[in-house]
């Protein structure tokens, strides 16, 4: 008679388990597919806040937002500690499994003694189940001597990237030097230090938020509970945030947690309209971005010549002065205005991102300011003003007027009593103090201009189009009756007619198109006249040396060394600032 073994209620149980933690076990953690996925949570309101349909479309809006700014391409630096953090994640669950396994195991080997087995059978069953328990035993010792290994390891990679590694090991530093050592040291680019990944939004799309179950969500964020359906769906960290409101006015609060582990990376907040949420938005994505790649430093080195504007050059960093009389800097990675100001130099300045981890060399060639003025005549005499750079000039005689030059090319308007206005543009180099141009302008209002010469140029095209129907069928007319006549199916005045009709035809389409022609030209001629007209050199002997009538003399040798003078012209009083040159 053979007798059915039955597994105990608690194996299967075990079994259960042990599947659970195998399937969990295979899924693609932490980067692992080479992404560093980021996700966001609905944003919920202060306690004491009211809520309703607005105030929860906002608080689902908002984290959208925050994600549609911070979709770009981005990578995340991962340091030795966030590595670690993963490998023990892995291995803690690893551990838990083989426990689960090593648990079945004993119970098995347990019941083997109630079961009916013959001594021989029991022994033989019982080595088997030794045999299981020791091979799990043995994978949980070296899952924990991997623990001890990786712990470790990071912390020697730490080390390396807060203090010198070359040199006498057993040297000790002082934390002056450790901290000085650190911005040393974190520019060797190391790939066993650290590494590189693409930072991708959770399921590829702005708009999918993250929602954990209400058991997650009781046990709070930093739960295990949280963390397992966090690393279950693939996240590395999760935007959580609040929302406070009063009157028309919000102030959002956003924390980026890292998983595992659910470590704070920063919170950032922001004050802002409820009507302008775009920009709450924007400026927390911008503050969350560097946490969010985990920038390093950069360094800055400064080159500035000539030596005589670098002896006066101020540095200005994000509109801060800097004080410090050096030439390198260390900087946060991320955007950064940087400005360059010297006596009686051109101002220079950039806006640029600087990546983390680099050295930048930055060289400033400073440009030479050249004041000073010349005089710009009309080849016809006017009535209206001249404007350069933004700037009215100084009317000193008719059809002459007196304009500032800081040696760069200028983009001039003459504006007639009617209010037309005519363009003209005096490159770099003829922009020299003392110097006489000349300009033809041609006020008018050039936009009815380029339109009247638009609808001429179609008008007359659509009658080329029109005079090619019959220019066409005359000439197959003539052509078909021409064989007719010659085969003396008809006589020769039917053809002949035909023949007239086609040569009137084609002259009438030739001179539809000759006249299209005219006015296509015309009317690039018309779209070409917004470009502003070259200020040409006039003759010297028209420069005017004293200033009659509307202003007092010039006088641009003799009071080259007046900081100012005041001038009385038509209009009232107007002052006339001279450079010392």
């Amino acid at each position: 008679m053979t007798t059915k073994f039955k597994f105990p209620a608690a194996c299967i149980r075990s079994g259960i388990l042990i599947f659970v933690f195998l399937c969990i076990s295979s899924l693609p953690l932490f980067g692992e597919s080479g992404n560093w996925v980021i996700a966001a949570q609905k944003f919920k309101y202060a306690r004491g806040q009211t809520e309703g349909a607005v105030q929860n479309a906002m608080a689902e809006m908002i984290p959208v937002s925050i994600l549609e700014n911070l979709n770009r391409s981005l990578q995340r630096n991962v340091m030795p500690d966030e590595q670690l953090e993963r490998a023990l994640y892995k291995l803690r669950t690893e551990r838990q499994s083989l426990y689960l396994q090593l648990s079945s195991e004993y119970k098995k080997r347990d019941s083997l003694v109630i079961s009916y087995y013959s001594d021989t059978n029991l022994k033989s069953a019982l080595r088997d189940e030794e045999k299981k328990i020791k091979e799990i035993q043995d994978k949980i010792d070296k899952n924990l001597e991997e623990v001890k290994k990786q712990t470790n390891e990071t912390s020697k990679k730490m080390e390396l990237i807060t203090k010198n590694n070359i040199g006498d090991e057993n040297e000790e530093l002082s934390e002056f030097d450790k901290f000085g050592l650190l911005f040393k040291n974190i520019f060797i680019k190391d790939r066993n230090l650290y590494t590189q990944e693409k930072v991708a939004l959770y399921r590829n799309d702005i708009s999918s938020l993250f929602s954990p179950s209400e058991k997650a969500v009781a046990k709070g964020i930093t739960s295990g509970t949280f963390e397992k359906e966090v690393v279950s769906a693939g996240i590395n960290s999760l935007i959580v945030g609040t929302i406070t409101g009063y009157g028309e006015y919000v102030s959002v609060s956003a924390e980026l947690f890292l998983y595992p582990g659910a470590k704070s990376a920063g919170v950032v907040t922001e004050v802002g309209s409820s009507s302008d949420m775009e920009f709450v938005a924007s400026s927390i994505a911008m503050q969350l971005l560097p946490k969010l790649t985990n920038a390093m430093p950069v360094q800055l080195k400064i080159e500035i010549s000539p030596q005589s504007a670098a002896d006066f050059t101020e540095i200005y960093i994000d509109d801060v002065l800097q004080t410090d009389d050096i030439d390198d800097f260390m900087l946060d990675s991320g955007v950064h205005n940087i400005q360059f100001i010297s006596k009686n130099y051109r101002t220079a300045g950039t806006n640029y991102y600087f990546e983390g981890n680099r050295k930048y060399s930055i060289k400033v060639e400073f440009e030479e300011l050249k004041i000073g003025t010349l005089q710009l005549g009309l080849k016809k005499n006017l009535p209206g003003d001249v404007y350069a750079n933004g700037e009215k000039g100084l009317p000193i005689a008719d059809g002459k007027s007196k304009i500032s030059i800081d040696g760069k090319s200028i983009l001039g308007e003459f504006i007639a009593e009617n209010g037309e206005t005519s363009f003209f543009y005096i490159p770099k180099k003829n922009a020299v103090d003392g110097n006489f141009l000349t300009i033809n302008p041609k006020p008018m209002d050039r936009m009815h201009y380029i339109d009247t010469r638009r609808k001429w140029m179609y008008g007359a095209y659509s009658a080329f189009m029109l005079s090619l129907i019959p220019a066409f069928y005359t000439d197959g007319q003539f052509k078909n009756k021409s064989q007719l006549y010659n085969k003396g199916q008809i006589d020769f005045s039917e053809a002949n007619n035909y023949q007239i009709a086609m040569n009137v035809t084609k002259i009438i389409s030739i001179a539809c198109g000759v006249f299209w022609g005219y006015e296509l030209v015309r009317y690039l001629l018309a779209a070409n006249s917004v470009l502003p007209q070259k200020a040409r050199k006039g003759n010297p002997a028209d420069f005017i040396m004293d200033y009659s009538t509307n202003s007092e003399p010039d006088g641009s040798q003799d009071n080259a060394n007046n900081d100012s003078n005041e001038n009385t012209i038509a209009d009232g009083e107007q002052k006339d600032e001279e450079v010392i040159r």
